[in-house]
């Protein structure tokens, strides 16, 4: 019966001293590659896991099924950041999880991002601007895209709607004043 209970103690000592070895191991960031469109599930299937990771995103407002909405998308597709310890034993489970599609490596080592980095991108999230994707202003120039009008240049005059414009095109020797759906234009 000693012997046993001995044996049980070694191995709780074993097992606390290694928790508070990962504790005290610095962790670093790593990048990892996913699979397409599925970042945001690999973080929750990570985090499910107990391992940090972080997909870096930007809100952005676009014509969304012909209505303006704000949008959170992924800044970096394809890839999440994951913290870890370089002796850590959630390595394996990485490249089974869901989403993910294999560590990113340089020379056959694991690509390590500098923490400093990571906690700009977080900070920089955090103040939730929003980008307006072909933001025009009166008096902008602008370029049609496609239609019958495709390669003509133009003035934008002003908003008609949420999805058109009002457009000053010089065509023919003659200033006409046509109304197009803004996903044609691009602000040169």
């Amino acid at each position: 019966m000693d012997i046993t209970n001995k044996n049980k103690n070694k191995n709780k000592n074993k097992n606390k001293n290694k928790q508070e070895k990962d504790k005290n191991e610095p962790h670093y960031w790593f990048l990892a590659a996913t699979k397409p469109k599925q970042e945001f599930k690999a973080v929750e299937h990570l985090s499910n896991q107990n391992i940090s990771a972080y997909c870096p995103t930007i809100k952005i407002e676009k014509i969304v099924k012909n209505k303006k909405q704000t949008v959170k998308e992924v800044i970096f597709r394809g890839y999440v950041f994951i913290q870890l310890a370089t002796d850590d034993s959630n390595w394996h489970k990485v490249r089974s999880t869901r989403g993910i599609r294999d560590w990113i490596r340089f020379s056959g080592k694991v690509a390590k991002i500098p923490t400093p980095l990571v906690n700009e991108l977080k900070t920089a999230e955090s103040f939730e601007n929003i980008l307006v994707l072909n933001k025009m202003d009166s008096g902008d120039k602008v370029r049609i895209l496609s239609g019958p009008f495709e390669g003509l240049e133009g003035i934008f005059q002003k908003d008609d709607g949420e999805l058109r414009a009002l457009i000053l095109l010089s065509f023919l020797g003659k200033s006409n004043q046509i109304s197009l759906d803004k996903s044609l234009l691009s602000a040169d």
